[in-house]
């Protein structure tokens, strides 16, 4: 019989492994968030491709991107194989048909400027491989999340992120230490891109939309404190502007009108960042 404190005990000190991965991966997660960043802000768009417990994480890093930095939900689509009743349940063979991640792009509407980032622990999954291969064919940015080093996967990308966390306890179960791994690594990829667009501020949310209570006190806080004001005078900024926090934020900081502070994001490029960082008078928008 299992001993079930001497295996939670094993699966705990497995799990130190993760963060020697991590470490020796940031350089190359890194690279891969300018570049991702790079295409966005020419006009891309940013696809996770992934089959398993690899296309989940990657399908829950792209819905929670929108509530938490703003962007519109078409921006970050992942695609899993098997499709979305994957999400909830094992489709099987979905894994090992590269044709269809190779479709499943182009019927995503794939062009050339857009960033893919295949992730797969094996680092030989057909689906991803496949949809690797379309994009590199429509000349999109690929990328590689990893955990076994020397795959076709890691060879094949313009961008290898590899996440070496060795064998598992449970052989081969790819949602332990490879998850925990990726997962981490899906956070600092996501934020770093949107950090990276303006949408962090002084590690703020400053783009978040307040869709709840706990949100609006959220965002009258940050607003509050970024442009120096009660949280009271700051919620009535949020209420002229609609509670869209951007516009609040800008219009608060710089004491200008709603559509002033919009126009003013605008000629930011919606770099929440880059307009609270500078006056409107001080220099070309």
């Amino acid at each position: 019989m299992t001993d079930s404190l001497e295996l939670v005990t094993r699966l705990h000190e497995a799990d130190q492994a993760v963060e020697g991965a991590l470490t020796a991966a940031l350089p190359a997660v890194a690279r891969a968030a300018d570049a991702i960043a790079g295409r966005l802000e020419a006009g891309g768009r940013w696809f996770y491709t992934g089959a398993g417990t690899s296309g989940r994480l990657g399908a829950l890093d792209a819905a929670e991107l929108p509530p938490t930095f703003g962007t519109d939900p078409s921006l970050v689509v992942a695609l899993l194989a098997g499709g979305r009743a994957a999400m909830f349940e094992a489709v099987e063979g979905a894994e090992d048909d590269a044709g269809a991640g190779a479709r499943d792009l182009a019927l995503a509407g794939l062009s050339g400027r857009d960033a893919v980032v295949g992730i797969a622990a094996s680092g030989a999954t057909p689906y991803v491989m496949g949809a690797l291969e379309e994009a590199k064919r429509a000349g999109a940015l690929t990328v590689a999340i990893v955990c076994r080093p020397n795959g076709p996967l890691e060879r094949l990308a313009d961008i290898g992120i590899l996440l070496d966390t060795g064998k598992e306890v449970l052989a081969e179960s790819s949602r332990l230490k490879a998850g925990t791994a990726q997962k981490i690594a899906l956070n600092m990829l996501s934020t770093a891109v949107m950090a990276k667009r303006g949408l962090v501020y002084r590690d703020e949310m400053v783009a978040m939309q307040p869709t709840n209570e706990k949100l609006r006190k959220r965002a009258k806080r940050i607003v509050a404190q970024l442009a120096g004001m009660s949280e009271e005078k700051a919620e009535d900024f949020l209420r002229r502007c609609n509670w869209r926090l951007p516009t609040a934020l800008v219009s608060a900081k710089w004491g200008l009108s709603r559509e002033a502070a919009a126009e003013f994001l605008s000629k930011k490029n919606s770099n929440v960042a880059a307009a609270l960082s500078q006056r409107p008078e001080e220099g070309p928008g």
